[in-house]
């Protein structure tokens, strides 16, 4: 592979993870958890404090025990794409079978609907995550795991 074709190569590939990450952003903003819980494989694990969930159905359940209206906006930076070390496998195309992405979250949110005027940032944390390509040909997170830095307890979901 020539450089200029390698370099392309690591371009489009984290074009492909950066759009995953925003549309996780973008479905859990907008409430929608069906498609939040279709980007992870199905048995994808989640890790978040001492919380560890696995699967589909578990990540989803996690945002809709929920039992007030919650209004996010998720925004992220320093995205860092590499491949994971273990995995020597490789599609027909030569796309590796997974990468790890590694990016520092903010999370501004209030537990009221929009719009809210009292709102604030409610974490900052590190996503360390490992994306799968699957079967039907696109990206799905197989592990997240949230590390948090900074974090302002009345700003969290409330549960049941």
């Amino acid at each position: 592979m020539t450089g200029l074709s390698a370099a392309i190569s690591t371009t489009l590939l984290r074009a492909e993870v950066d759009a995953v990450l925003a549309d996780w952003a973008w479905h859990l903003d907008h409430h929608d958890y069906d498609a939040v819980a279709g980007l992870f494989t199905e048995d994808a694990l989640f890790v978040t404090g001492a919380v560890e969930l696995r699967g589909r159905s578990a990540i989803k359940r996690r945002y809709t025990e929920r039992v007030v209206a919650r209004s996010t906006r998720h925004t992220y930076s320093g995205l860092r794409v590499s491949l994971v070390a273990e995995d020597s496998r490789a599609t027909a195309d030569g796309r590796p079978a997974q990468v790890r992405a590694t990016s520092t979250w903010v999370n501004y949110a209030v537990n009221a609907p929009a719009p809210a005027d009292e709102v604030g940032v409610y974490l900052v944390a590190d996503f360390d995550d490992v994306l799968t390509w699957c079967a039907d040909d696109r990206w799905r997170i197989s592990e997240r795991r949230i590390i948090p830095v900074f974090r302002d307890p009345s700003r969290a979901p409330v549960t049941a």
